[in-house]
């Protein structure tokens, strides 16, 4: 199965550890959710994970995959503010040399179409994480990295960013997404790692655990 791991990993920058020792596996067919405070290292996590930071020690392996697997929507905005969201979607396909239909891969996403030939610099800020949302899914990848994606949605935009990505993993991949709201989140991932005080735990299994009492604990 493929998976990634990580082995007596420290993160952090300029050899200054935020977040340290941690061991973790990342599976496919889960949606993970990465569940702590502003600045506690979940975005620094993520970047290393996707090899885009190098540890401050231990190291991350890839098994059965490989870093041109993987997507994210991290550094935001992740898409050409002067551009169309239709010509977003035309670019990036061109970047990976892939045949995407813009209309399709945009109603997906849960755009309008009267937003399609749009600079996606005037959309909201809720359309905005769904143009990320839809830019990072063009290469379909195995690994679907998202930071605060529920950031500016409404509850309907919630709804449809969950069953998006529950539709995803059902379709054997992995989606981490990163998240300090847990109201919104509640329910849509299968584990959590909670980083806290400098620390990463895994939970894998969330069967009838609650979120808000995790994200309590000392």
């Amino acid at each position: 199965m493929p998976s990634i791991s990580a082995t007596n990993l420290s993160i952090g920058y300029r050899n200054s550890p935020i977040v340290s020792n941690i061991n973790l596996k990342l599976r496919t067919g889960r949606i993970i959710c990465l569940l702590g405070a502003n600045g506690s290292g979940k975005t620094t996590l993520m970047k290393t994970l996707l090899g885009r930071i190098k540890p401050v020690s231990g190291q991350v392996t890839y098994n059965q995959t490989n870093i041109n697997e993987m997507s994210a929507a991290i550094d935001h905005p992740s898409f050409f503010p002067y551009l169309s969201g239709r010509r977003n979607v035309e670019v990036v396909s061109a970047f990976w040399g892939l045949d995407v239909d813009p209309e399709t891969a945009l109603n997906n996403a849960g755009i309008d179409r009267a937003a399609h030939g749009r600079k996606a610099k005037d959309y909201s800020t809720g359309m905005k994480e769904r143009l990320e949302l839809c830019l990072a899914l063009v290469p379909r990848p195995r690994f679907l990295f998202l930071d605060e994606p529920q950031n500016g949605l409404d509850p309907d935009g919630i709804t449809s960013l969950s069953e998006t990505l529950r539709s995803y993993r059902d379709k054997g991949n992995c989606v981490i997404i990163s998240t300090h709201l847990l109201h919104e989140i509640q329910g849509v991932p299968d584990e959590c790692i909670m980083i806290r005080h400098g620390q990463a735990v895994q939970v894998p299994d969330l069967t009838g655990v609650n979120l808000a009492d995790l994200y309590q604990r000392r």
